[in-house]
C-alpha cells in the first residue's frame, strides 16, 4: 500500500531516534556514560527494530516510543542539538511526498541498527540518501518540453556524501551502456529533501545521444536509486491505400494555330497528345495535364497548353509524404478521325486511369469546345511523422 504522508511537527518528537543516532557517541564519549544505560538503550533499540519489523505501518509510533524509553542520562543530553537536526528532517520542511509504508519501516530499522552500532562503538553503515519521490517519473521526448524540462527528486539526505565526499551524481546513461555526467550547473540541491534537474533545452542532446534512462548515482553505484525512462521519438509509418485524388478538367487549351475549326475524317487525322503527371514533395501531391491537337493538313488548326497545378493530396499536419505508387507520368498519343468523346485507358504502373478527350464537332472547337479530362488512378501514399520542432 502506498501512503500519501505529510510531515508535520507532529512527528519531530518520533525523529529523536534519528538524533540520536547523529550524536550519541559523542555524547557518551563527553559524558563518561556508564555500561548499564548502554545495555538498557540497546534493549529499546532492538525491541524497536522487532516491533517495525512485525508492524511496519507503525513505524513512527514505535520510533516515539524508542524515542521516549531511551535512558535519561543518553536523552537528557541530545537536546542542545535536537532542534538543528530536527530541522534537517523533512518534518519541520512541511514538504508532502508519497513512501511506500514498508520502504520507510526498512529506513526506520536502517537508523535503529546505525544508532546499535554507534551504541557498541562498531563502525556504523554510512545510510545513503532515501528517495521518496520522482516527477515526472518518464520523459517522452514526443511530448512538448515544457512538460518535462524540470524533473525533482524528493526524499531525505540528499545531501549526504559517500564515503569519497562526493554527493549524489545525476548520469545520462545511453543505450549502448555508455554514460555521460550531466553538468552540475544543470542541477539544483536545493535542500537537504528535494533536488531539482534543469532539463530545460536538452531534448536534442537526448535525441541525438540516444539517452535511454537518466539515473542517479552514489557511491559509484546506481542500482536501487531513481531512474527516469527516456521515452524515444521514432518517427511513426502508415500507407494510405487507393486514395482517390479525382480528376484534372476539363481542360480546354488554347488555340495556337490555323482557324478555330477542326476537320477530322479519316483522310484528314488530327495528331493527339495528352499527359498527366504529379508533383510529390513531402508536404503536397500537385497535379496537372496537357493536351495537344494538330490538324496535319489544310489550315493546320491547333491546341497546345498545359493546366495549372492543382492540390491532389495533403498529408495530415506533423506528417510528410515519404513514398507514392504509383507515380510514373501518363502520355498517350493518338490520330483523331471522329468527332465527340473518346476514352483513352492507361496501364495500372501509371498516374492516370483514363483520358476523356474531345477535339473536333460540327462547329468551331479550337480554344473554345475542344478539351480534356484526366481522371486519376487511386494512390497508395506512405507518410511518416515529421520530427518534432524541439528536437531539430
Amino acid at each position: 500500500m502506498v501512503s500519501k504522508l505529510v510531515f508535520s511537527g507532529s512527528i519531530v518528537n518520533g525523529i529523536r531516534l534519528i538524533i540520536v543516532a547523529a550524536v550519541l557517541l559523542s555524547t557518551l564519549s563527553m559524558a563518561g556514560c556508564i555500561e548499564p544505560p548502554i545495555q538498557e538503550a540497546v534493549k529499546v533499540i532492538d525491541n524497536g527494530i522487532r516491533d517495525i519489523g512485525q508492524n511496519s505501518a507503525s513505524w513512527q509510533a514505535i520510533l516515539q516510543r524508542v524515542a521516549n524509553q531511551l535512558p535519561q542520562e543518553i536523552s537528557e543530553t541530545i537536546r542542545v542539538d535536537a532542534q538543528s537536526l530536527a530541522n534537517r528532517s523533512i518534518a519541520t520542511a512541511g514538504i508532502e511526498f508519497r513512501c511506500n509504508v514498508d520502504f520507510l519501516a526498512n529506513r526506520a530499522i536502517e537508523s535503529l541498527r546505525r544508532l546499535k552500532a554507534q551504541l557498541l562503538k562498531q563502525n556504523p553503515p554510512l545510510l545513503p540518501p532515501a528517495f521518496c519521490q520522482v516527477d515526472p517519473a518518464s520523459i517522452d521526448l514526443k511530448v512538448s518540453p515544457t512538460r518535462w524540462s524540470t524533473v525533482i527528486l524528493a526524499g531525505y539526505d540528499l545531501d549526504r556524501k559517500d564515503g569519497a565526499t562526493k554527493p549524489l551524481q545525476i548520469l545520462l546513461l545511453t543505450g549502448q551502456g555508455s554514460t555521460i555526467l550531466l553538468p552540475e550547473s544543470r542541477i539544483g540541491r536545493t535542500t537537504h529533501y528535494q533536488i531539482t534537474l534543469n532539463l530545460g533545452a536538452m531534448a536534442r542532446q537526448l535525441y541525438n545521444d540516444r539517452i535511454a534512462k537518466i539515473v542517479v548515482s552514489w557511491g559509484g553505484k546506481s542500482d536501487g536509486y531513481p531512474q527516469i525512462v527516456v521515452v524515444p521519438w521514432e518517427a511513426k509509418r502508415q500507407t494510405n491505400t487507393a486514395v482517390p485524388i479525382g480528376q484534372t478538367g476539363p481542360y480546354y487549351p488554347p488555340r495556337t494555330g490555323g482557324d478555330a475549326d477542326f476537320d477530322t475524317g479519316d483522310d484528314d487525322p488530327t495528331n493527339l497528345e495528352v499527359r498527366g503527371e504529379l508533383s510529390i514533395s513531402e508536404q503536397a501531391i500537385n497535379s496537372r495535364m496537357y493536351m495537344y491537337a494538330h490538324e496535319v493538313e489544310d489550315d493546320y488548326t491547333e491546341v497546345k497548353g498545359w493546366s495549372s497545378w492543382s492540390r491532389a493530396y495533403t498529408p495530415p499536419q506533423g506528417w510528410r509524404i515519404v513514398e507514392v505508387r504509383p507515380n510514373v507520368t501518363s502520355i498517350h498519343s493518338a490520330k483523331v478521325t471522329v468527332h465527340g468523346r473518346i476514352t483513352y485507358s492507361r496501364p495500372a504502373g501509371e498516374v492516370v486511369d483514363y483520358f476523356e478527350v474531345w477535339v473536333d464537332s460540327d462547329g468551331d472547337e479550337a480554344g473554345t469546345w475542344s478539351r480534356a479530362i484526366t481522371h486519376w488512378r487511386p494512390l497508395n501514399i506512405t507518410i511518416e511523422e515529421v520530427m518534432p520542432e524541439w528536437l531539430h
